[in-house]
This record gives C-alpha cells, sequence and structure tokens, in this order.
C-alpha cells in the first residue's frame, strides 16, 4: 500500500446529515486503499456518524457558512494526501471510483482529473465529458470513453471542467493556484478553478468509468425536486466568472444571455408545473440582486495543518465482487444474502426484478449494498428497446455483463423460484 499515492477524500456537507451517512457508509467498498476522509460538515461533532464501520478514522471538521469553496479550502488544508478527490454529500461513488479516478496522475503533466456523474436512478448521466470557456459557457466533448481516461489541454479558447461532485486534483497545484475562490459561494466555483489551473498549464483528464451516483438532495438553493429557491448565488457567481476571465464585450453579452437562459428555464417549469407564476418574477429579482451584489474579496488558501497525520480510511480490501439476481418473490432471500456479504465487506449488487416492463434503476441501501430493479422486459439504457422478449435467467446474465464495465463483478449468483442460489459465473469464466 505504501507504493500508492496517498489520496484525502474530502466531503463537504451542510443540513444533510442523512444523506452524508449513506455517503459514508458506502466508502468502505473502494478498491483503492491508501485514502484518508475528511469530512467538513455544520455539525458539531462527528457523532451522528459514529455507528458507522470505520468512522473513528475520519476526520471531522465543523465549518457552518454557506460557502462550499470555503469549506473546501479548509478541507483541502487539512489533507495530507498527494492527491485531494471531492464528492457530494448526496451522492454514492461505484467501488473502483477512486481507483480509477487517480489513474491518471501517473502523467506529471495532469493537474486534475474528473469522472461520470450518473443521476437519481443509477443508470443515466447527468455529466460526462465537457469543455468551458471564458465566458463560463458549457461544450460538449466527445471522447473515447472505452479507453481508461482521456487527457484534456488548454488550448488557450476551452478547458475541461470537471464537476465538484466527482473530481481530484495534485495538492501542490491546489496550493500553487491558491485553491478556491471563496468568492464563489455556490456555482462556478470548481470551473473557476479548473480554468486558473489550466492557464498555469496543467493539463486535465476524464475518466469515464470512474463513477458516482448524484441523487440531487435538497439544499438552501433548490428543493429535492430541483425548483430553485433563490438564484443570488448564481448571480453572484457569474458576475464574479465574466469580470475575473471574460472581457468587456463578452461580459456583457454573456451576462444577458445568462439571464435570458435562466428566465426560460423558469417558465419552462411553470409550463411543467414545478413553479408558479410569482415564483418566476421572484428568482428573476434574486438573480438579479445577485449580479447587482458587490464582489467579495477573496480569501487565500490557508495552509495550516491539522494536528494528526495522514489516516488511512482502514477498509479491507474486498476480495470479490458479487452479484445476486432473482424476481421479486425472492426479495427476502436476495436481501439477506447481500446483508451478510456487506458485513464482510464485500461490493455487492443485488438485482431484483419483477414480470413486467419497468424501466430500470440502481440505488446504494445504506445497509450495505447496491440494488438494481425494474422488469424483466424494461429499458436499463434509454437507448434500449422499449420491450424485449427474454427470461428472467438471460436477463440477469444480460445486465450482469453490461454492469462489469463499471462494477467488475468476479461471481454471479442467481436464486431460483423458492430454491437455491446458483453460481452462474465466475471470473475464470472468461480466460
Amino acid at each position: 500500500m505504501s507504493d500508492l499515492p496517498t489520496v484525502s477524500l474530502v466531503i463537504v456537507s451542510r443540513k444533510r446529515q442523512t444523506s452524508l451517512r449513506r455517503t459514508l457508509s458506502a466508502l468502505r467498498f473502494q478498491s483503492y486503499e491508501n485514502f484518508e476522509v475528511i469530512v467538513v460538515s455544520d455539525a458539531k461533532d462527528g457523532l451522528f456518524f459514529a455507528d458507522l464501520p470505520f468512522s473513528q478514522n475520519i476526520c471531522h471538521l465543523q465549518f457552518d457558512e454557506p460557502n462550499i469553496s470555503a469549506a473546501r479550502n479548509i478541507g483541502i488544508a487539512a489533507a495530507h494526501g498527494q492527491i485531494v478527490a471531492f464528492c457530494d454529500d448526496d451522492a454514492v461513488p461505484d467501488p473502483c471510483w477512486l481507483e480509477r479516478l487517480i489513474a491518471p496522475f501517473q502523467d506529471l503533466r495532469v493537474g486534475s482529473a474528473g469522472g461520470y456523474v450518473r443521476g437519481r436512478n443509477g443508470i443515466e448521466f447527468q455529466w460526462r465529458a465537457l469543455l468551458c470557456d471564458d465566458r463560463g459557457d458549457d461544450h460538449q466533448l466527445e471522447i473515447d470513453e472505452t479507453v481508461p481516461f482521456c487527457v484534456v489541454k488548454y488550448d488557450g479558447v476551452r478547458f475541461a471542467k470537471l464537476q465538484g461532485t466527482n473530481c481530484a486534483f495534485r495538492k501542490d497545484a491546489l496550493e500553487q493556484v491558491g485553491g478556491f475562490d471563496e468568492g464563489y459561494r455556490f456555482f462556478l466555483d470548481e470551473t473557476d478553478l479548473c480554468l486558473r489551473l489550466a492557464k498555469a498549464g496543467y493539463h486535465s483528464a476524464f475518466v469515464p468509468f470512474a463513477q458516482v451516483h448524484h441523487g440531487f438532495a435538497a439544499s438552501e438553493q433548490r428543493s429535492d425536486a430541483r425548483v430553485p429557491k433563490t438564484l443570488f448565488d448564481l448571480g453572484a457567481s457569474k458576475k464574479r466568472f465574466l469580470t475575473n476571465h471574460a472581457d468587456e464585450v463578452d461580459h456583457a453579452r454573456s451576462a444577458t444571455e445568462f439571464v435570458q437562459n435562466q428566465h426560460a428555464r423558469l417558465v419552462q417549469m411553470m409550463v411543467d408545473g414545478r413553479v408558479e407564476p410569482r415564483d418566476v418574477k421572484r428568482l428573476l429579482e434574486t438573480l438579479q440582486d445577485g449580479f447587482d451584489a458587490p464582489l467579495t474579496g477573496d480569501k487565500p488558501l490557508q495552509n495550516a495543518v491539522p494536528e494528526r497525520g495522514f489516516v488511512p480510511f482502514g477498509h479491507f480490501a474486498p476480495a470479490s465482487y458479487k452479484v445476486f439476481g432473482g424476481s421479486t418473490l425472492s426479495r427476502q432471500k436476495l436481501l439477506g444474502k447481500a446483508m451478510v456479504e456487506a458485513k464482510r465487506n464485500h461490493p455487492v449488487v443485488v438485482m431484483l426484478f419483477s414480470i413486467t416492463s419497468l424501466f430500470h434503476r440502481r440505488d446504494y441501501d445504506v445497509r450495505g449494498f447496491w440494488v438494481q430493479s425494474g422488469g424483466i422486459f424494461g429499458k436499463s439504457n434509454r437507448l434500449d428497446p422499449i420491450f424485449r422478449t427474454t427470461n428472467l435467467r438471460d436477463r440477469i446474465k444480460s445486465e450482469f455483463e453490461r454492469l462489469r464495465v463499471i462494477f467488475p463483478g468476479t461471481e454471479l449468483w442467481i436464486v431460483k423460484m423458492f430454491g437455491n442460489f446458483v453460481l452462474e459465473k465466475t471470473k475464470s469464466d472468461d480466460s
């Protein structure tokens, strides 16, 4: 383990202790071993996660301000790892996430890396690879998603944009550019950092198979249905980004376009019945208030080191990855088997299918395993046919093969109806 790069995983949390516990409970299944966990949250202490496995090795730092950049800087200052990774408190990483995310750092020119983000159903993507420009506008990037990672070099116009819920940076690179700009309390915070790192000469990398599931939990900015409560920080952050990076002509044009786009987004929400007409007017006023607010100062990254040194999370590397599949009629038997394996710190996916055409979803159960549910005939990918002819056994086996790209199962067990588990496939079957 000593030959592996040291990694500090920083998780910022505010008013989300329940979802944070869920995130922390999944970390014991990471295939990478040489990492520490630093939680920066508004809780007075870490007692709310004290019953979780390996909680005694989690460094908890109290911070009670609605400023994600400042909270992340506190985590960076406390980090002892060569690489600092970030994940949100409403996200759950896949078991091989960290191992794959840090792979690009073998290239000394790479200063940052980011993975892909799946949405609430655990299957469809929220984020893939994006480029951004000095106006803060996004541009899709097509990369080869079959390779371990793709390195992107800044061309002076566009740079790699990483998502804060799934990214990692060299610590010395963070210190070189001063960490996060604390003038960004929310929105464009990691985008600004990515641009400053690009201008400093660092390359970035996209890692398609380093994935997290992002739930979009409620916050001070939005409801759990992703309806905004205020757009003040969006306006303030957009103004800051344009002031720092765009020329005068682009500044004015981009600000106008940004307001128009936000207005169109709110109108669509109103059409969908998610907000009322009066909410559109009120939210646009908060957006303008953000633009009108004076720019705040940028507090430099603090380099104070806490008393404790690097404390590995301490989990045991899993000996195997297992998938247990069956019908909903075998639900109790499948979940019981999964809980036994979870206590052994083995990553497990339960495939629990009904005789329907329901769309699939995959989620993490806080008891220590992932569950993919849906109908035998249902879609598990948006490109799938709306209906297929198959049977339970064949559908489980096909989903097992699909899943192995991101969740490298070594064993597939299928429980027969009201019967016993049968080993259908092992890793050695591929040789």
